[in-house]
């Protein structure tokens, strides 16, 4: 008969290019945090743990992805400067500001 069974080389694994290895699924318990930048923004970024996980001036037009142990607590300098997103999911600055600088507690 013509059935003959294909001989199976090596399992097809499309691999996904990645553009940062660092920032996968989170964790359970863990939070990814992802920042852009419209303006230069002061931006500190710490974990449950109290580690500091990101503390820098970031400027205008970059972004940044952290990852940690939530909940994270982050301070910006210059609120309006900044787009959030944690895990996937936009975050509101709005009623978390005073004056220009903002911190809240994300993944609590």
């Amino acid at each position: 008969s013509d059935s003959v069974s294909q001989p199976v080389d090596a399992p097809v694994v499309a691999e996904a290019p990645v553009q940062n290895p660092q920032v996968a699924a989170a964790a359970p318990g863990e939070g990814v945090l992802e920042l852009r930048y419209t303006a230069d923004c002061w931006t500190q970024v710490t974990d449950a743990d109290g580690r500091v996980l990101l503390s820098v001036l970031a400027k205008a037009g970059t972004s940044r992805t952290v990852s940690g142990k939530a909940p994270l607590d982050l301070r910006l300098g210059y609120a309006s400067g900044a787009q959030v997103t944690y895990n996937g999911e936009a975050v509101s600055l709005s009623g978390q500001t005073r004056g220009e600088t903002a911190r809240l507690k994300l993944g609590q």
